[in-house]
């Protein structure tokens, strides 16, 4: 699988995770359910979900100016830990984001893919991989918060959405195939 097809699947993820999260109490959406230095919230995982993206995909791969640079809220701070930021100023960013990635990820040839990118801030002795690694590294980022935030929710008693690739996965058997990413009756919670 390459990434962008992963990513689209994280696309369609994210939208279900956020409907989820439109329908769940903000309190929950704030509460400190984590302990730590970094992250508290729901809030603050989507938060540092998105901006991982974004610092990685346009500023260390592209060299382009972070899309937060377009949200003053996310630039000026308001976006840490304990964030005061909706979800909808959230979802805003990060759909933002999504779009810029989407496009990136959609033009990179095989030879992109192999290039080596120099981590000139990463400790020495492990400073150079190739793109396809990191791009699979921020992805795989997301996998991991989003079942973080899963967790969560349901700690709260809150039924999250089904977030496995399998049920955006084309069927191969002879019966008609569902549309892809078309998710089944959330599993019990």
């Amino acid at each position: 699988m390459n990434p962008a097809t992963l990513y689209d699947h994280l696309s369609h993820a994210r939208l279900d995770l956020l409907a989820t999260l439109r329908a769940t109490p903000d309190d929950v959406l704030r509460a400190s359910l984590l302990r730590g230095e970094r992250f508290h919230s729901i809030l603050d995982l989507l938060v540092h979900t998105a901006e991982v993206e974004d610092g990685w995909i346009h500023g260390d791969f592209q060299g382009l100016p972070m899309v937060q640079d377009r949200f003053p809220d996310i630039g000026a701070g308001a976006a840490g830990p304990g964030t005061t930021l909706g979800l909808d100023a959230i979802a805003a960013y990060w759909q933002a984001v999504e779009a810029d990635t989407r496009t990136y990820l959609h033009a990179l040839t095989d030879a992109d893919l192999e290039r080596t990118v120099t981590l000139d801030d990463w400790p020495e002795g492990h400073r150079q991989f190739t793109l396809s690694g990191l791009i699979w590294h921020v992805l795989l980022h997301e996998v991991r918060h989003t079942a973080q935030i899963a967790a969560l929710l349901r700690t709260q008693g809150i039924r999250p959405p089904q977030l496995d690739l399998l049920f955006s996965l084309p069927a191969l058997d002879a019966r008609p195939a569902a549309a892809p990413f078309v998710n089944p009756p959330p599993e019990d919670a």
